[in-house]
Formats: C-alpha cells, structure tokens, sequence
C-alpha cells in the first residue's frame, strides 16, 4: 500500500518509494539514501531544544529545529543529527536535510558539508528580555539563535551578544516561519537591540507535534517537516 510519509503507519516497516521534492532528494542521496530503502516512522516526542556547537565560525547556538536538520558522520563512523550528539563527540557535516533558505542561513554561521563540528552541550531554554528604540519585548533562546548581527566589530548571534551593548542585525536566518516571527517584532536588519537581561524559561516545542521522525535501516534518524513528509512516499510491505 502507497502512503505519503506523514500519513504512514507508525512503527511499521516502510519502504522509500519516490520524493517529489528535487532538493530534498537531492540531499538524502549525497548520504547515501535512495528509493527501496527501508524505514520506519517512529511514534515518538522528542524535545526539540538549542545546542551549542563548535565549528568553522567558533561556538555558535543552533535551535533545535536546526539541529535536527545536520546530519553528522560522527569520527567513529555513525551518524546522526547535530540534535542527538552527546557533549565532546565531534565529525564531520554529511549532509543537510532541509529547504535552501536554513542551508543559507547555516552557511552564515560557518556549518556547510564537510565542515567538522564539536558539540559543546545542551542549552537550557532562556527568555532573552530585548530593547529596540522605546520598546521591550522577549524573545525566546530559539529566535535569539536566528539572528546575525555585529557587536564591538565582531559578528555573531544574537544568542551569544553581551548585556547592554548594541546589537546591529545585519541577517535573520532560517526558514519562513522564523523569519515571520522575527518580522512580528520588527526585527530587521539594520535595527539596533540591547540585551537587557537573560531568563530561564519553560521548554517548548516538541518533535511529535511538528516533525515527522523516521528511522533509516541505519540507524540514522531523520526529523522531517510535515511538508516535506508529505512529499515522499513509501510502501508497506504486505499490504495490497
């Protein structure tokens, strides 16, 4: 039986049949992944939450969307996504499973294939308490990560700035609905922030409710946007 991959059974064995999204099968087959391949949708929640990582452009925070979305050929030979490194393993990026606007934005922080990476550790989730001109607001450690901006001469992310210094936004990085969130608040580039002070917060935002897991015969997970689920289909062996 034919199913699209985010209306397959969970927990199952599945065969890839066919992607109708050239970029996306573009990129599953430069690590290795190809129609007839077997795999599994797994009936899972996993929180999705920031790490910070070592590579090309020094440490630099990813969200937990965006880490899930870097896959790493780990030095002693398996992979898996930035999200499921422990603190210290190190490898190299295999590969990227994701639309072109987060590659590019990935790119801005140093991460492209190839590159070597070293996770440092989980981040805990913060609130980020922000001055733009006369208004405050907050910003969750997710949306801190996704901007790019210059600091005393010094680029960084917004994530890594220092209290009460001017911050300039120069890029906002990730998809649309990041850049849509950031947009609410009139984050844009060429405005100025202030950090003013850095909260814990409540976790928020898990894999169940907004990503697609798949297991490869691997052993390689995978974390899929809805969308891009919806646009591979596989086969249930067994079923007519």
């Amino acid at each position: 039986m034919l199913f699209h991959l985010d209306q397959a059974p969970c927990n199952r064995s599945l065969i890839l049949s066919e992607i109708d999204d050239a970029i996306l099968s573009d990129r599953l087959a430069r690590m290795g992944i190809y129609a007839g391949d077997s795999l599994m949708r797994l009936d899972e929640e996993v929180h999705l939450g920031p790490v910070r990582v070592h590579g090309p452009r020094g440490h630099v925070v990813l969200a937990g969307g965006m880490a899930a979305k870097v896959i790493v050929h780990h030095d002693d030979g398996h992979k898996t996504p930035v999200l499921e490194m422990l603190p210290g393993e190190t490898g190299h990026v295999e590969g990227l499973v994701c639309g072109s606007s987060l590659a590019e934005g990935l790119e801005i922080l140093g991460i492209r294939e190839n590159d070597n990476l070293r996770m440092e550790h989980r981040v805990p989730p913060m609130n980020y308490l922000i001055r733009m001109g006369n208004d405050h607001f907050k910003l969750t450690e997710g949306m801190a990560t996704k901007i790019w901006g210059e600091m005393e001469g010094r680029e960084l992310q917004f994530a890594m700035a220092g209290r009460g210094k001017p911050f300039l936004v120069k890029q906002l990085i990730g998809g649309s609905r990041a850049l849509s969130m950031l947009d609410g608040f009139s984050i844009a580039p060429g405005k100025v922030l202030f950090l003013e002070a850095v909260t814990p917060a409540q976790p928020v935002g898990h894999s169940g409710r907004n990503q697609v897991i798949v297991a490869m015969k691997t052993g390689l997970r995978l974390y899929l946007r809805p969308d891009q689920a919806q646009r591979i289909r596989v086969i249930q062996p067994g079923r007519e």
